[in-house]
């Protein structure tokens, strides 16, 4: 599903820093893995690069046997919206609209009909035990509830690729357990990876991938827990 090689990323400011340095990976279809790391150790970059939210200096990264740097700027756009769903730490939601209308952002970009989109967002939010609030402002709802929409987004389409980005960071335990739950819910039609610093994800997970200084330190597989 997801093929790595050679990845570098380096930021050239007033020190040139090198965040990933020659990341070589394989991701097979309906794994779920959880990359650790310190701050500061590459693993939200190594996100960014694989996602195609920010290009790398250079290596090549093939999600499905597409070739996701070789594509325009457009075509990239339009194949993470079909093909991958995103759960940002702080949720990312639009304030201006409801949850409802949030998960069916990522259908109506698609051109799925308006009713249709509206159906199966509903659906969503039901599933995530959200359906009473399909009406209610990101700033009416609680953190765990918000991240909560954001998954449901982020699921609605049926994507591929799944990743996520500290999605418990900004949760107590208690609902961080519950987005763990509805974390294990995805793998189940997806392919599924999070950056993280929780090691009770970690603990759920097929592989934990460890990177420190911009580069794979371990890899590891934890079927067995």
């Amino acid at each position: 599903m997801i093929e790595v090689r050679n990845l570098w990323k380096e930021y050239n400011g007033r020190d040139r820093v090198t965040a990933l340095k020659g990341i070589n990976l394989k991701i097979n279809s309906g794994e779920f893995v959880v990359i650790l790391g310190p701050s500061g150790s590459g693993k939200t970059t190594l996100l960014n690069c694989l996602s195609g939210v920010d290009r790398p200096t250079k290596g090549t990264v093939i999600i499905d046997g597409t070739d996701l740097y070789a594509l325009s700027e457009e075509e990239r756009t339009g194949f993470r919206a079909k093909n991958m769903g995103f759960v940002f730490q702080f949720f990312n939601l639009v304030p201006v609209l409801t949850a409802l209308e949030n998960v069916e952002l990522p259908l109506l970009i698609l051109g799925v009909n308006r009713r249709e989109a509206k159906e199966r967002a509903f659906d969503m939010l039901r599933r995530v035990g959200l359906a009473h609030k399909w009406n209610r402002f990101p700033e009416e709802l609680s953190g765990g509830e918000k991240q909560r929409v954001a998954i449901a987004r982020a699921l609605v389409h049926n994507p591929k690729v799944v990743w996520a980005d500290e999605p418990t960071g900004a949760l107590d335990s208690e609902t961080g357990g519950m987005i763990i739950d509805l974390l294990m819910e995805m793998k189940k039609n997806s392919t599924l990876v999070i950056v993280t610093h929780d090691e009770r994800i970690a603990e759920k997970a097929d592989r934990v991938i460890k990177i420190r200084d911009g580069q794979i330190v371990q890899d590891i597989y934890e079927t067995a827990l």
